[in-house]
């Protein structure tokens, strides 16, 4: 079982991996610019940074529940991406962090 307690906004970028072109470091950047304007992800930057933070932390699958069109080490991958560019965007909009 994961210890996910963000596991809605790990669903949602996840979610997106089903019509995402590549996994690679610009579609993440795109992803977290789409974060930063509220477009589809509407929790706030800290509450995915979170998600994904305790995803890749946990040894279940991340991709279980949805099961995207890429393999688990590739979405683990891909969700480190998206994790660094939220880190490179702070500080986030509304937030202190």
């Amino acid at each position: 079982m994961m210890a996910i307690e963000n596991s809605g906004e790990l669903d949602g970028i996840i979610y997106t991996l089903f019509s995402a072109p590549s996994l690679d470091r610009e579609e993440a950047a795109s992803l977290v610019r789409a974060m930063a304007r509220g477009e589809y992800f509407t929790r706030g930057m800290a509450a995915y940074s979170r998600a994904i933070e305790q995803a890749l932390r946990q040894p279940d699958p991340v991709t279980a529940a949805l099961e995207p069109p890429y393999s688990e080490a590739q979405v683990r991958e891909f969700l480190a991406l998206v994790y660094d560019e939220l880190q490179k965007a702070k500080p986030w909009p509304g937030t202190d962090d």
